[in-house]
């Protein structure tokens, strides 16, 4: 059945799309017979290709390693600026700084759950403007432990968004809004471009997302 299938099919076609889009035989084949859409195949790959690379970077981490200020919303409507001095599996030690980035206390220890989004410190001016924070005394929101409970977006949506570098619009559980295009995504927290320059949120601290519809995925 197998060969009498091959003979239907151009095998000069069949090498061409494994060699331009690095598929297998198998999908290359299916795709030459009309039984595949090549669109939904790259954009497949692409995703994944994508997930492998970003999955588990993680702010924290790149933090303590370069050591390099960075500025964190945090749950409770506080603002830190910090140096990140160790990371394990739930919590963070960190240095708190002031404005002048000169330590301005002792070295605290913060669940990660307790962090809403963070960007480098010398970046903050440039996206202060594009997120809509909340006004000084508004009400705190409660973290969510429990992962069924919170905000659900899969990777395959966001990946839509990445792919068709759309433009999308972010808000926190505790109601701080920014829109920005999509740049990564990973297990714990996603990258967006705000003003030329990487915002992270951290996918616990999510209440919504919007963002334009896109077509060359909601069949793959």
């Amino acid at each position: 059945m197998e060969e009498s299938f091959e003979v239907l099919v151009d095998p000069l076609r069949v090498f061409r799309l494994m060699s331009r889009h690095q598929i297998n035989r198998s999908t290359a084949t299916q795709v030459v017979a009309g039984q595949l859409c090549l669109d939904k195949v790259t954009h497949k790959n692409r995703r994944q290709a994508h997930l492998d690379k970003y999955r588990d970077r993680c702010i924290f981490s790149t933090a303590q390693s370069d050591g390099r200020p960075r500025v964190f919303a945090m749950h409770g409507q506080r603002i830190v600026i910090a140096r990140v001095k160790a990371v394990r599996d739930y919590d963070v030690d960190y240095l708190p700084l002031g404005a002048n980035l000169k330590p301005c206390g002792e070295l605290q220890t913060e669940h990660k759950l307790s962090f809403k989004f963070g960007a480098y410190f010398d970046h903050a001016v440039k996206m202060q403007a594009a997120i809509g924070f909340c006004p000084q005394g508004a009400d705190t929101a409660e973290m969510i432990v429990k992962p069924q409970h919170r905000y659900f977006i899969s990777d395959k949506k966001l990946f839509g968004w990445v792919d068709a570098a759309s433009t999308i619009c972010i808000k926190t559980l505790e109601g701080e809004m920014v829109k920005g295009h999509l740049e990564r995504i990973g297990r714990w927290e996603i990258g967006i471009d705000v003003c030329g320059v990487e915002l992270v949120v951290f996918r616990h601290a999510l209440a919504n997302i919007q963002g334009f519809r896109w077509a060359s995925s909601r069949d793959d």
